[in-house]
Protein backbone atom coordinates (compact mmCIF):
# COMPACT_ATOMS: atom_id res chain seq x y z
CA UNK A 1 0.00 0.00 0.00
CA UNK A 2 1.37 3.37 -0.96
CA UNK A 3 0.57 6.58 0.75
CA UNK A 4 -0.41 9.50 -1.29
CA UNK A 5 1.10 12.87 -0.39
CA UNK A 6 -1.47 15.17 1.17
CA UNK A 7 -3.21 17.52 -1.14
CA UNK A 8 -2.34 21.18 -0.75
CA UNK A 9 0.85 23.22 -0.48
CA UNK A 10 4.10 21.75 0.79
CA UNK A 11 5.20 22.23 4.42
CA UNK A 12 7.78 24.89 3.44
CA UNK A 13 5.11 26.97 1.80
CA UNK A 14 2.65 26.73 4.68
CA UNK A 15 5.25 27.30 7.42
CA UNK A 16 8.01 29.42 5.84
CA UNK A 17 8.93 30.94 9.19
CA UNK A 18 9.52 27.50 10.75
CA UNK A 19 11.71 26.41 7.83
CA UNK A 20 13.71 29.65 8.07
CA UNK A 21 14.18 29.32 11.84
CA UNK A 22 15.25 25.68 11.51
CA UNK A 23 17.84 26.60 8.87
CA UNK A 24 19.07 29.54 10.92
CA UNK A 25 19.39 27.32 14.00
CA UNK A 26 21.53 24.82 12.09
CA UNK A 27 23.79 27.59 10.79
CA UNK A 28 24.25 29.11 14.25
CA UNK A 29 24.95 25.70 15.78
CA UNK A 30 27.59 24.94 13.15
CA UNK A 31 29.24 28.33 13.76
CA UNK A 32 29.89 27.25 17.35
CA UNK A 33 31.93 24.26 16.24
CA UNK A 34 35.72 24.59 16.37
CA UNK A 35 36.89 26.67 13.42
CA UNK A 36 33.33 27.45 12.39
CA UNK A 37 33.21 31.22 12.80
CA UNK A 38 36.76 32.23 13.64
CA UNK A 39 38.56 34.71 11.41
CA UNK A 40 41.36 33.24 9.34
CA UNK A 41 44.85 33.59 10.76
CA UNK A 42 46.89 36.34 9.12
CA UNK A 43 49.18 35.00 6.44
CA UNK A 44 52.73 34.44 7.61
CA UNK A 45 54.89 36.67 5.48
CA UNK A 46 58.51 35.72 4.97
CA UNK A 47 60.95 37.96 6.81
CA UNK A 48 62.16 41.00 4.91
CA UNK A 49 65.56 40.07 3.41
CA UNK A 50 66.64 43.72 3.81
CA UNK A 51 65.30 44.88 7.20
CA UNK A 52 67.64 47.89 7.49
CA UNK A 53 65.84 50.89 6.00
CA UNK A 54 67.84 54.05 5.36
CA UNK A 55 65.63 57.13 5.46
CA UNK A 56 66.37 60.62 4.21
CA UNK A 57 65.47 62.06 7.63
CA UNK A 58 67.95 63.47 10.14
CA UNK A 59 67.56 64.45 13.80
CA UNK A 60 66.75 68.11 13.03
CA UNK A 61 63.93 66.97 10.69
CA UNK A 62 62.03 65.42 13.59
CA UNK A 63 60.60 67.84 16.11
CA UNK A 64 58.20 66.70 18.86
CA UNK A 65 54.81 65.78 17.40
CA UNK A 66 56.10 65.30 13.85
CA UNK A 67 55.31 62.02 12.05
CA UNK A 68 57.14 60.84 8.93
CA UNK A 69 55.34 58.15 6.94
CA UNK A 70 57.55 55.34 5.59
CA UNK A 71 54.87 52.78 4.73
CA UNK A 72 56.28 52.40 1.21
CA UNK A 73 59.85 51.89 2.38
CA UNK A 74 59.12 49.31 5.05
CA UNK A 75 55.75 49.86 6.74
CA UNK A 76 56.89 52.08 9.60
CA UNK A 77 56.62 55.62 10.92
CA UNK A 78 59.40 57.83 12.30
CA UNK A 79 58.25 60.07 15.13
CA UNK A 80 59.54 62.36 17.83
CA UNK A 81 58.33 63.38 21.24
CA UNK A 82 59.92 65.40 24.06
CA UNK A 83 62.14 62.39 24.97
CA UNK A 84 63.57 61.82 21.46
CA UNK A 85 63.09 59.99 18.16
CA UNK A 86 61.42 56.58 17.79
CA UNK A 87 59.98 54.35 15.06
CA UNK A 88 56.70 52.44 15.12
CA UNK A 89 55.72 49.52 12.92
CA UNK A 90 52.86 50.35 10.56
CA UNK A 91 51.47 46.80 10.75
CA UNK A 92 48.28 46.37 12.76
CA UNK A 93 48.63 43.75 15.47
CA UNK A 94 45.11 42.41 14.87
CA UNK A 95 45.37 40.84 11.41
CA UNK A 96 48.36 42.53 9.79
CA UNK A 97 46.80 45.36 7.79
CA UNK A 98 48.80 48.54 7.23
CA UNK A 99 47.65 51.35 9.52
CA UNK A 100 47.15 54.96 8.46
CA UNK A 101 48.55 57.92 10.32
CA UNK A 102 46.25 60.30 12.10
CA UNK A 103 49.17 62.69 12.66
CA UNK A 104 50.18 63.39 16.25
CA UNK A 105 46.87 61.82 17.42
CA UNK A 106 47.96 58.29 16.46
CA UNK A 107 47.04 55.61 13.94
CA UNK A 108 43.97 53.80 12.63
CA UNK A 109 43.56 50.46 10.88
CA UNK A 110 41.27 50.67 7.85
CA UNK A 111 40.43 46.95 7.92
CA UNK A 112 38.76 46.35 11.27
CA UNK A 113 38.82 49.69 13.10
CA UNK A 114 41.66 49.25 15.58
CA UNK A 115 43.12 52.54 16.79
CA UNK A 116 46.46 53.35 18.40
CA UNK A 117 47.77 56.48 20.10
CA UNK A 118 50.96 58.31 19.10
CA UNK A 119 53.03 55.87 21.19
CA UNK A 120 51.50 52.82 19.49
CA UNK A 121 49.27 51.80 22.40
CA UNK A 122 45.85 50.34 21.56
CA UNK A 123 43.04 52.80 22.25
CA UNK A 124 40.28 50.86 20.46
CA UNK A 125 40.09 47.16 19.48
CA UNK A 126 39.81 44.59 18.13
CA UNK A 127 43.63 44.70 18.35
CA UNK A 128 44.92 43.60 21.76
CA UNK A 129 48.67 44.28 21.35
CA UNK A 130 50.43 47.61 20.84
CA UNK A 131 52.32 48.52 17.67
CA UNK A 132 55.93 47.36 17.74
CA UNK A 133 58.68 49.89 18.46
CA UNK A 134 61.59 49.51 16.04
CA UNK A 135 65.30 50.15 16.51
CA UNK A 136 66.49 53.54 15.16
CA UNK A 137 70.14 54.49 14.68
CA UNK A 138 71.91 57.52 13.30
CA UNK A 139 74.43 57.00 10.49
CA UNK A 140 77.76 58.81 10.19
CA UNK A 141 78.73 61.23 8.70
CA UNK A 142 75.47 62.41 7.09
CA UNK A 143 73.38 61.71 10.19
CA UNK A 144 70.61 59.97 8.24
CA UNK A 145 68.32 57.80 10.33
CA UNK A 146 68.40 54.01 9.86
CA UNK A 147 65.46 51.86 10.99
CA UNK A 148 65.74 48.10 11.59
CA UNK A 149 62.28 46.68 10.84
CA UNK A 150 63.30 43.25 12.16
CA UNK A 151 64.39 44.51 15.59
CA UNK A 152 61.81 45.26 18.28
CA UNK A 153 62.89 47.52 21.15
CA UNK A 154 61.15 48.48 24.41
CA UNK A 155 58.59 51.30 24.01
CA UNK A 156 60.63 53.73 26.11
CA UNK A 157 63.67 53.49 23.76
CA UNK A 158 64.52 56.80 22.06
CA UNK A 159 67.37 58.11 19.92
Amino acid sequence: MTTKPPDGPAFDQVHPRRAFCATLGLLLASAGLPGGAQPPAPPKLPPDPHPLKLTEATRPDLTPGKVLDYRRLGAFFLMADERGIYALSGICTHLGCIVHTEGAAGFACPCHGSEYDAHGEVTQGPAKRHLRHLDVKETDPQGLLLVDTASTVPPETRL
